[in-house]
């Protein structure tokens, strides 16, 4: 006997490209593995029961979710943050749930004419039940059945209860540790929206430290690109620290031996940087800099491209106890 095969789950975060562009790409690794069978329209079921026609469209290795995208996110008044969870179903059959900024599952909207309509017929069709069994068994036993109610709400139509998604500890270990890896994805996404980058190895070191990161890069308004970098103990003892990958590969060239960096006084240090395979590290002169800027852990380092030739870069200082430099 064939075993039925689990359903594909990936999500998405809502950024504001999102909503300019009105299409949210499906995953690369999704698209390797389901390209042959995704047809031109897809349907999204969400809880409420309504079913979304919504076009794909292709460009090459890549995919997305278009036509017909925009009515469904103005419908469910999705922002930026949101946080889409998808189950594919086969054949361009996909299942959604939707979670706010507060990562709640919202709770979703009903169509009332058509859930009045639907209570009429039901209400209709006991009716009709109760005449018959009052047919057969006689008024008698009519009184002792269960009372009916007009304006009683189907089962299949009450409100869905709202579902948190808990951030802080939870009871089942496997559920704390995909909740953080979906609010890693989600800040990374929010802080690339921005064109700012931090290490792809960077974990939240405590709920706290993840609240405020998420505060930070809700405020963070630069104009140029910048990478993050979240002090650890080993930053502060060692004497490299590694760039994000994303930063160096798109705005610094395999030629580049050294960038200056500049604090908010205008001091300046020239600190040499060197190539490993993907990975740009900081040596000589990142000692300096953190003796110099008095950086302990849990301080955080927002470094901005000011200028591309010289590679000049201005840091921002957020101290761990709040002030900034």
């Amino acid at each position: 006997m064939a075993m039925e095969e689990t359903p594909q789950h990936f999500f998405k975060v809502i950024l504001a490209s999102t909503l300019e562009e009105k299409k949210l790409r499906i995953p690369k690794k999704f698209v390797r593995k389901f390209r042959d069978e995704l047809s031109a329209f897809s349907t999204i079921t969400t809880p409420d029961g309504r079913v979304w026609q919504v076009g794909l469209s292709k460009d090459g290795g890549k995919i997305w979710f278009h036509h017909g995208l925009q009515d469904f996110i103005e419908y469910y008044s999705i922002c930026v943050g949101y946080f889409l969870v998808f189950k594919y179903e086969k054949r361009s059959k996909f299942h959604v749930i939707i979670l706010d900024t507060n990562n709640f599952e919202i709770s979703y909207p009903y169509n009332f004419e058509e859930l009045k309509r639907e209570e009429n017929l039901i209400h209709h069709d006991e009716i009709e039940k109760d005449e018959d069994y009052r047919n057969q068994k006689g008024s008698a036993n009519l009184d002792s059945s269960r009372p009916r109610h007009e304006h009683e709400m189907p089962r299949s139509c009450k409100m869905k209860e709202r579902v948190q998604v808990k951030t802080d500890t939870v009871d089942n270990g496997e559920d704390e540790h995909l909740t953080q890896i979906s609010d890693l994805h989600k800040l990374k996404a929010l802080l690339e929206d921005k064109r700012i980058f931090i290490s792809r190895n960077y974990k939240f070191s405590s709920s706290k430290e993840r609240d405020r990161l998420f505060t930070l890069a809700g405020s963070l308004k630069l104009i140029n690109p910048s990478f993050m970098i979240v002090l650890c103990q080993s930053h502060i003892k060692s004497h490299t620290v590694y760039l994000p990958a994303k930063f160096t590969n798109r705005y610094l060239t395999r030629d580049a031996k050294r960038i200056k960096v500049r604090a908010s006084n205008g001091r300046e240090w020239l600190v040499r940087i060197s190539w490993k395979k993907s990975a740009c590290n900081v040596l000589r002169g990142w000692t300096k800099f953190v003796k110099y800027m008095k950086l302990k852990a849990g301080d955080i380092c927002v470094f901005e491209l000011i200028r591309s030739e010289d590679l000049l870069l201005e840091v921002s200082v957020f101290k761990k106890s709040g002030k900034v430099i």
